[in-house]
């Protein structure tokens, strides 16, 4: 049956300003949009449900352009360290955590964040073995390039004082002995040494972390999550089968290590999954100091970051993507790892219908942009990255390249492609923090930085809509409220172009529309 939506007023995003107060959906897509009186007509004759929207303010559904949905799912269900205030609280946490648990079960913590503690601490790793000597613990940092893991985590992956880890670091006292710290490539060992996840646990996470998204607005994602749980086949399944069930659509980046894995079922897309870029880590985090920079950090003048991926297995990877007919999708932080990203798709060019995402560009420079205009890309940025960043970033890499950080007016002015995306549970899944800086600048302490690199309102929202969609290609099926479009819209209780920016922050979303149904309503 046919629906009509009245007495609301949605922004189509087309173009700014553009409003209509009615839609009419049916069998998942909008049917046509207008003034009430002219719907009415339109379905004169005919049955159909009628919706009261109550005034409510109107957007297309969020989609989010990088994030790892599993690994949300997850954190929604592991223990919640991001909010510590101090290393003795981390381990507190975990303390009463491990009081609970079975022998031998992985007792995983998500989201420390040293940057926020009141006080610098020295992780040892006899203080998680203090806790525990029968369970394996994995602290993982909120940028999880970094994981603190007590020695049986340790004994499980094999890891010793010996092993180096080409694109990983073993964290070592001065004696040599481990300290529990382990960096980029070395947390994989970890990884594989965790039991592999069933489908009963992939199944909660996923529904766990669609159903979140929900109420923040968001009805389809770019995820990166097919390397981290055993069977990637497994996981496509599960979006293919569950995304029936609670709508939702996938664009999945494939990791250079599962490629050959799925690549014999990879198409062009359906209304639950979609199929994109090939992916790879250049570098790390400006957290653990692991993004690569063309110089040192200030403060730390000893080291530039690390190379996550060598340059000769970055070429492999981008040549077989290439051969396979994909897009790359490649990580990359500092300014040094962007120029390496540019330098391999240059050598190997983009010739698929699809851009090459370069994820992240959180460090560029004039030269790179320039480099960058020539190249069929998208850009990944993470405006939201902005409020915990700060001040502590431009401690890491001096205010003279700070100036070159976050750089999002300036990539819009150049025409470059660019999406907004949460890198949850990296960050928050909130897409207004994310708007909320993009159009402030504004950080955790109250202060604006590089406020000439500010955006509209308007733009802001277009780079969690119709650009986000345009990322993968699926401009003409989402991100707008138009005509033969996905029936995919949300609804707010206050009108964001009628509040002061600084409120932007604390907007809710009120009720979200996938596939034509209520998915979700704030009173719920």
């Amino acid at each position: 049956m046919k629906k009509l939506w009245h007495n609301g007023l949605f922004y189509t995003m087309e173009s700014e300003g553009e409003t209509v107060d009615s839609i009419i959906t049916e069998d998942e897509k909008i049917l046509k949009t207008g003034t009430f009186e002219s719907l009415l007509s339109f379905l004169e004759g005919e049955q159909f449900e009628k919706i009261n929207c109550n005034g409510k303010i109107g957007f297309p559904g969020f989609i989010d352009s990088h994030l790892h949905l599993i690994g949300h799912g997850e954190a929604m269900n592991r223990v919640d360290l991001s909010k510590c205030q101090s290393y003795e609280e981390m381990l507190d946490r975990m303390k009463k955590v491990v009081k609970d648990a079975h022998p031998n079960e992985w007792i995983v913590g998500e989201g420390w964040n040293e940057n926020e503690w009141e006080s610098k601490a020295v992780f040892q790793v006899d203080d998680l073995n203090s806790l525990s000597s029968t369970n394996p613990l994995v602290l993982k940092r909120t940028c999880r390039h970094v994981y603190f893991v007590n020695s049986l985590a340790l004994s499980h992956a094999a890891i010793n004082e010996q092993m180096q880890i080409d694109g990983g670091q073993i964290g070592c006292f001065e004696d040599g002995r481990l300290n529990g710290l382990l960096y980029d490539e070395a947390v994989n060992l970890i990884i594989k040494a965790m039991p592999a996840p069933d489908d009963q646990y992939l199944s909660k996470a996923i529904i766990s972390a669609i159903k979140d998204c929900y109420q923040y607005g968001i009805v389809g994602a770019v995820t990166e999550d097919l390397s981290y749980y055993g069977n990637a086949n497994l996981v496509i399944d599960l979006y293919e089968r569950l995304l029936n069930e609670v709508p939702f659509h996938t664009h999945v980046l494939i990791h250079h290590t599962t490629l050959d894995e799925v690549k014999g079922r990879l198409h062009k897309g359906n209304k639950n999954v979609s199929f994109g870029g090939v992916k790879a880590f250049i570098d790390g985090s400006f957290g653990g100091r692991t993004a690569l920079l063309e110089k040192p950090y200030d403060d730390n003048q000893s080291i530039t970051g690390l190379q996550v991926t060598s340059l000769e297995k970055l070429e492999v990877i981008t040549k077989k993507a290439r051969e396979n007919g994909l897009p790359i999708a490649f990580h990359m932080i500092g300014d040094l790892a962007v120029k390496q990203a540019i330098d391999v798709v240059k050598k190997y060019p983009n010739q698929t219908q699809l851009p090459d995402r370069f994820i992240h560009c959180a460090l560029l420079s004039p030269k790179l942009i320039e480099e960058m205009k020539e190249l069929n890309i998208v850009v990944d940025v993470q405006t939201s990255f902005i409020y915990a960043d700060y001040p502590w970033l431009v401690e890491r890499i001096g205010q003279r390249r700070n100036e070159f950080a976050y750089l999002i007016k300036t990539l819009i002015n150049e025409s470059i492609a660019i999406a907004n995306g949460s890198d949850t549970p990296i960050d928050t899944i909130n897409p207004w923090q994310g708007i909320y800086t993009a159009v402030t600048r504004k950080a955790k302490d109250g202060r604006a930085y590089n406020i000439e690199e500010a955006i509209s309102l308007y733009e802001a929202i277009k780079l969690y809509t119709i650009d986000s969609a345009a990322s993968f290609r699926q401009e003409d099926k989402r991100g707008l409220i138009k005509e033969g479009y996905s029936a995919d819209f949300i609804l707010f209780d206050e009108n964001p172009f009628e509040l002061e920016k600084d409120d932007l922050l604390y907007v809710k979303c009120s009720e979200t529309i996938c596939r034509g149904n209520i998915v979700y309503k704030s009173h719920d």
